[in-house]
């Protein structure tokens, strides 16, 4: 057996990600902790063969009102989880973000980047790209509120949409690999903001302006594919085919 730890296993991604595990994977025993006070306190005696650190804030316009929060939860609460694997040669597998391509553009996407150079030689940082799925996405991202018809406002920009499935099934591909360094985790699709909007029948003023944010991004997928994993689920598929309003 393999011996899992899952932090922010409560999450959005990590509740998914932890079901998935118990439903399709036998060879893996799970163990969690939650956010952010369990990670922050981080000890145990128990020697794990990989830990997922899912553990963190994401928000990024939060991040550039708050971030000295976020630099406390993502850098400072993650440095024991990071001692822990380096002093016991744990394989770790950690949330980082489209952003660190551009990590001097938000505070969230420093936090990210910092992260890569904290983490063990025998990591992976997973630069996870839009995360979304049509039950359990957090409020504060743009598909929730689309759904929610709570936005008030979109943006020109264009994104990587990846589906919490996916993202569940590349962790499972990468815990499986010997791969090592940071890792795209998206579709290699970049879908205009206003074309979801559109197809959610929602009408909303668009922003101009929007300090920190890139105006597109879009995940270099060869590494995973190399590693026998694709995407599944396109974002506009879903939207045409599924009531979701």
């Amino acid at each position: 057996m393999t011996k899992i730890l899952i932090t922010g296993y409560k999450g959005f991604i990590g509740s998914y990600l932890w079901n998935y595990i118990q439903n399709y994977d036998s060879r893996i025993e799970l163990d969690g902790i939650d956010f952010p006070d369990d990670v922050g306190d981080f000890k145990t005696d128990k020697i794990y063969d990989v830990v997922i650190h899912l553990a963190a804030f994401a928000a990024l316009r939060d991040s550039i009102e708050n971030p000295d929060k976020f630099w406390e939860n993502n850098v400072v609460k993650a440095q024991p989880i990071f001692d822990y694997c380096r002093k016991n040669n744990v394989r770790l597998l950690y949330a980082s973000s489209a952003g660190a391509h551009r990590w001097w553009q938000n505070p969230y996407a420093i936090t990210k980047k910092v992260n890569e150079i904290q983490a063990p030689h025998n990591s992976v940082g997973m630069r996870f790209f839009n995360v979304w799925a049509e039950e359990g996405s957090k409020k504060e991202m743009l598909f929730r509120k689309l759904q929610d018809n709570t936005a008030t406002y979109i943006t020109r920009h264009k994104r990587d949409y990846i589906h919490v499935h996916d993202i569940a099934t590349a962790i499972l591909t990468l815990i499986h690999s010997n791969f090592r360094g940071h890792i795209d985790i998206g579709t290699g699709k970049s879908v205009p903001v206003m074309d979801i909007a559109k197809s959610m029948r929602r009408k909303l003023p668009i922003k101009e302006d929007t300090p920190g944010e890139p105006d597109s991004l879009c995940a270099d997928t060869k590494q995973m594919k190399d590693l026998g994993w694709n995407s599944t689920i396109d974002i506009m598929d879903v939207i045409g085919v599924n009531d979701l309003l």
